[in-house]
């Protein structure tokens, strides 16, 4: 077994994402905190606020925002549009 990888600098996976710890390899596994996306790859995670990456995947008719509490990406219609 080894030491927990996560313990120093949040096994470099940044400040948008969270650290675990895989104990057989020694590997840190870095996700992306709610409304973050990753914008790298498996092994180079690179969180990014998930409403400037594609607008949050809203679509052009649509603003994104972030849940108070949850940080979860939020789509809401323009003016003049409705959901559907």
């Amino acid at each position: 077994m080894f030491p927990d990888s996560c313990t120093v600098n949040n096994g470099d996976c940044g400040s948008y994402a969270t650290c675990s710890h895989d104990a057989i390899t020694n590997a840190a596994i870095c996700t992306c905190k709610a409304g973050y996306t990753n914008t790298g790859s498996a092994t180079n995670v690179v969180c990014k606020d998930s409403c400037t990456v594609n607008n949050g995947d809203c679509g052009s008719y649509a603003t994104c925002s972030h849940d108070a509490i949850t940080n979860a990406a939020i789509c809401t219609c323009k003016a003049g549009y409705t959901n559907t």
